[in-house]
């Protein structure tokens, strides 16, 4: 939640190189694959 506010609500990255987008999303779905394992091993 908290990577999600810096990055949507207080542009942390605004002025970051060109490449740091593209981490930022596979950062985000590799949070939510993450999110996804944890919910499937608890079944």
């Amino acid at each position: 939640v908290a990577a999600l506010w810096g990055v949507f609500i207080w542009k942390e990255f605004k002025n970051s190189p060109k490449g740091t987008n593209g981490m930022l999303a596979v950062m985000f779905v590799l949070f939510v694959i993450g999110i996804v394992l944890i919910i499937y091993a608890g079944q």
